[in-house]
């Protein structure tokens, strides 16, 4: 027998006496939190005025990546507050210490903060503050320089295991001096431009990318599931999929919370779920829950999913033969329809790197193209050739000298996508 849905807030780590104890309080200019960001955006934009070099951008993609990555999404989220897999003592505390790196908070204060942002929304009401319920410039002073203060604060309970951790406890009291280090052993490797770039640039993206996500995924996008009675709905932001992580698949994390993976459904990409993978199969983590593996919440709605389009489906390694015909099929003129990732991207880009006009479809999640004279569906980075193909012969050799690491890409994403 299924398991009997139970209300989820029965069981958190924030108790209130009263749903009211969320609403009332007031939003004070934290001037700790602010300058913090003032000062590493000063860096960053003398970084980019008087160091702007390859070696530095190299430098802020690959740190920026590695803490976002490992550090926030796998060991601040996924790990420290979720708990949803398993690894090693020392494991944890890598991950930890590189999520300290994001420039957020340190580790438990982090968890505080979201564990009382995530109790507020699920609740029928909350502080405009906890749900980003305000406008854009409004939400962007109070998160980045400001902080709530709560007429009567709710009781928090963490876990003894994280709330005797010494470790964690001295990355809590020391988590600014925690740039020191990086910024020291990037001064010695390549001057003051790697430390603009590496530690002030990196600060700045994560601090003020984290709030943009929060926003945005509260406030417009995609929804899979409905948390009714909740004073705001998680959405998904489908396009930053790769930029945050996965992070960005927040209607899912909303429905499941413990969830390891976040991209769900068919071509939700999740980066730290492959990374996930991939240290499953180094033999460095385990227990990898899924939605299936949590309690069953009597609050959580389905929404009616998409129906999947009933046509013949190419887009892998395997369907190089064929998807090489459809390269030639795309000259002649018939019409094509994209659908699913490629819905994020501002139309007019679609229609310039491709040189026609597209049907849009955002409800479907695969990237797909459509020919409806022959019922075929291309999916993928190999539906994005067929569509460029169409604009000249030059076009067409570029597409389709890129088909086969299109096809072997696409071959990899559902793999990844099925595991």
């Amino acid at each position: 027998m299924p398991p009997t849905p139970v209300p989820s807030l029965d069981f958190h780590r924030v108790q209130a006496a009263s749903p009211q104890d969320l609403l009332a309080g007031q939003v004070r200019y934290s001037p700790a939190k602010s300058l913090w960001l003032l000062g590493h955006a000063a860096g960053a934009v003398a970084g980019a005025l008087f160091y702007f070099s390859l070696s530095s951008i190299t430098v802020f993609l690959l740190a920026t990546g590695a803490v976002l990555l490992l550090g926030h999404s796998l060991g601040s989220h996924r790990l420290l507050i979720h708990g949803s897999y398993r690894c090693p003592r020392w494991l944890a505390r890598v991950l930890v210490y590189l999520g300290v790196q994001v420039g957020l908070a340190g580790p438990l204060s982090l968890l505080r903060q979201h564990e009382l942002r995530d109790y507020a929304q699920r609740l029928p009401d909350c502080h405009p503050y906890l749900r980003h319920g305000t406008t854009f410039w409004r939400d962007a002073w109070w998160q980045l320089h400001c902080e709530l203060h709560l007429t009567r604060p709710p009781r928090l309970s963490i876990e003894p295991r994280l709330a005797e951790d010494r470790f964690y406890a001295w990355l809590d009291r020391t988590w600014m001096w925690q740039q020191l280090p990086p910024a020291v052993l990037l001064l010695a490797l390549g001057g003051w431009g790697w430390v603009c770039w590496g530690v002030c640039a990196r600060i700045c993206a994560g601090v003020i990318g984290h709030w943009l996500i929060g926003h945005f995924a509260h406030n417009a996008g995609g929804m899979h599931h409905v948390v009714e009675g909740a004073a705001v709905q998680g959405r998904n932001i489908r396009w930053t999929s790769l930029l945050t992580m996965g992070e960005s698949w927040h209607n899912n994390h909303h429905a499941f919370p413990g969830s390891a993976r976040l991209g769900l459904q068919a071509g939700e990409w999740d980066p730290g779920w492959w990374m996930l993978l991939a240290l499953r199969r180094a033999g460095l983590v385990s227990d990898l829950r899924l939605p299936q593996d949590l309690p069953a919440r009597a609050e959580l709605r389905a929404l009616t999913p998409q129906p999947a389009p009933a046509h013949p489906s190419l887009g892998g390694w395997r369907d190089l033969p064929a998807l090489r015909g459809q390269l030639l099929r795309a000259t002649a003129g018939r019409t094509l329809h994209l659908q699913g990732p490629g819905a994020s991207m501002p139309a007019r880009w679609l229609q310039a790197l491709t040189g026609q006009k597209l049907h849009v479809d955002k409800q479907l999640a695969r990237l797909e193209l459509h020919d409806p004279t022959v019922g075929i569906v291309v999916r993928g980075l190999p539906a994005l050739c067929v569509a460029v193909a169409r604009r000249g012969a030059a076009a067409h050799a570029i597409a389709r000298a890129l088909l086969p690491a299109a096809a072997a890409l696409e071959s990899a994403r559902v793999r990844l996508t099925v595991a």
